[in-house]
């Protein structure tokens, strides 16, 4: 994620090609969301958007005046969102909230590491409440007033999600769980593991002095 955000060019869709051989070689489940349509909806959605937002217009297509510049600006920015997105997705699938907590016990941060695997947890919640409450103000009719119901919208998804982290932290509380307390959790390192991190971290520096 870091080199994607840091690759311009060639070098990006090269970055594009490492994460699918790694998807095929180790993360099938992270590929799936190429199957998703909101996925390319959202990248190809920056592809298009550039050519009219970016630069000035020096091209005219039929009633559209279109900018070079914003296209390939747009291309960059969909080659960016699709490098990012499926490096988030290849790794979070691999990764089980023990192993996330366990990994920030081994670097000293303990309450750190409960508070990302609580985040990590409600990803897969908080696209529920999403679906759930766009679903509703829907059959409500809240489409023939959209900036009402897009407040709505967001008022409802923020509200619900954090209702929710406070009832997930109670319960821990009235468990008297405390995350700095007890034994940090073991994260067993194989050497399998040092090799593929030094495999990308390789990988990486290649792109970079390309």
């Amino acid at each position: 994620m870091l080199t994607a955000a840091l690759f311009e060019g060639w070098r990006l869709a090269g970055l594009a090609l490492v994460e699918l051989a790694f998807g095929l070689a180790w993360s099938r489940e992270g590929l799936h969301i190429l199957r998703r349509p909101r996925f390319w909806t959202f990248v190809l959605s920056a592809a298009a958007l550039g050519p009219f937002l970016v630069g000035e217009p020096d091209v005219l297509w039929g009633p559209f005046h279109l900018s070079r510049e914003g296209l390939a600006a747009g291309l960059e920015m969909a080659g960016r969102a699709f490098t990012l997105m499926l490096a988030f997705g290849l790794g979070i699938t691999e990764l089980s909230l023990s192993n996330v907590t366990a990994l920030f016990d081994r670097l000293g941060l303990r309450g750190l590491g409960f508070a990302v695997a609580l985040a990590m947890n409600l990803l897969s919640t908080l696209r529920e409440m999403a679906t759930v409450t766009w679903q509703t103000i829907r059959l409500r009719g809240g489409m023939r007033r959209p900036l009402v119901s897009l407040r709505l919208f967001l008022i409802t998804v923020i509200a619900n999600t954090l209702g929710y982290g406070d009832e997930v932290v109670n319960a821990a509380t009235v468990r008297a769980f405390d995350p700095n307390e007890g034994q940090p959790s073991s994260l067993p390192l194989r050497q399998a593991d040092l090799w593929l991190a030094a495999a990308l971290v390789v990988c990486s520096g290649l792109l970079l002095a390309l």
